[in-house]
């Protein structure tokens, strides 16, 4: 079995290097957390700005995994996993209830192509795990019993939570990364940086303009994911890429992927290897974490079931690479085919 877990991409960049706390340096800083390797860069801002705003960036990071982990018995949602079945509402912080009210909202509008009440499917089939295995027949039907949005209730009023199946279990890892990089990139200008790359394992974030270059953001060839096979320029914008070759296993020469068609309990087969949403983030609120939600949604989907979803709302540039490395995408994006 083999696992891979990694997006490639690749930026054009003005490097300012110093010695003086005053003068505009590169700085980038690497944690794991949200089960990936995070990155953020900054660029053009004295060294002691900058470590300030990594440092406060980093610990909004930390304070989200705990929050929005499945998999840390410590964290807020596995609490709610353990204790949110029949009569046992769970009460829940304002920032994990209105994750929960996105993930719910976002899982109605795609009627379950992304849904965040999939962790026993997740779970069952622990891809990206030590443990990832072919779960049987029967495994598998009773874990997508067990799933489904439908079941999960929230209450705005008394912002707490109920399941109504038992072995109902949220997995926000669909776009809890989202969530963060849109928190880390408030954190960053809130400390007044103007150019920086935030990465969490795919989904990435480009603040500013590149001195008004653009940012050149690399797509990995789902067929050879050591090389790129498009190049996107981008300034000030969101994009997330879900694909089947960020997390899988080989078995018998078939791919089993971690992201999972919720109607059969296994990894989805639409015919797409990989699918990018971009979003402006200037004047859109939380433009990752949409981001990261939709992409999952379209692979899921399918190339035509997701280009007629874009038909019906504005703002939401996207990327689809199907099977036969053909590539489907919206209108005004600067992209750059290259294989």
């Amino acid at each position: 079995m083999k696992n891979k877990h990694f997006f490639t991409f690749f930026v054009t960049l003005l490097l300012f290097v110093s010695c003086s706390d005053k003068t505009p340096v590169l700085l980038n800083r690497t944690e794991f957390a949200l089960g990936t390797y995070c990155t953020v860069k900054i660029y053009g801002m004295s060294e002691g700005k900058a470590n300030s705003a990594l440092k406060e960036a980093f610990a909004r990071l930390s304070k989200i995994e705990s929050i929005a982990s499945a998999k840390n018995p410590d964290s807020e949602l596995f609490y709610v996993n353990e204790n949110a079945y029949g009569n046992g509402v769970v009460a829940v912080s304002e920032e994990l209830f209105a994750l929960l009210y996105s993930g719910l909202f976002y899982s109605r509008l795609t009627e379950g192509a992304f849904d965040i009440t999939l962790g026993a499917i997740v779970e069952l089939w622990g891809i990206g795990t030590e443990n990832a295995r072919i779960p049987s027949p029967e495994e598998i039907a009773v874990a997508v019993e067990n799933s489904g949005y439908e079941h999960l209730l929230l209450n705005e009023a008394e912002l707490s939570v109920r399941f109504l199946k038992s072995g109902l279990k949220v997995d926000l890892g669909a776009f809890a990364k989202g969530y963060a990089a849109d928190e880390m990139q408030r954190v960053l200008i809130e400390h007044g940086v103007e150019n920086a790359i935030i990465d969490l394992g795919g989904d990435i974030i480009t603040i500013g303009g590149n001195n008004g270059a653009g940012w050149r953001i690399g797509l990995t060839d789902p067929q050879n994911t050591g090389e790129v096979c498009a190049v996107l320029r981008v300034s000030d914008k969101a994009i997330v890429t879900s694909g089947d070759y960020e997390r899988y296993f080989m078995h018998e020469g078939k791919r089993y992927h971690h992201i999972f068609d919720r109607n059969t309990g296994y990894p989805a087969e639409s015919g797409l290897r990989s699918a990018t949403v971009a979003f402006e983030h200037m004047g859109i609120h939380g433009a990752a974490i949409h981001a990261d939600a939709l992409s999952t949604a379209f692979f899921v989907m399918g190339k035509e079931k997701a280009v007629e979803f874009v038909s019906t709302f504005q703002q939401i540039n996207y990327i689809l690479i199907d099977d036969g490395l053909n590539f489907t995408f919206s209108e005004g994006l600067d992209l750059e085919i290259i294989k």
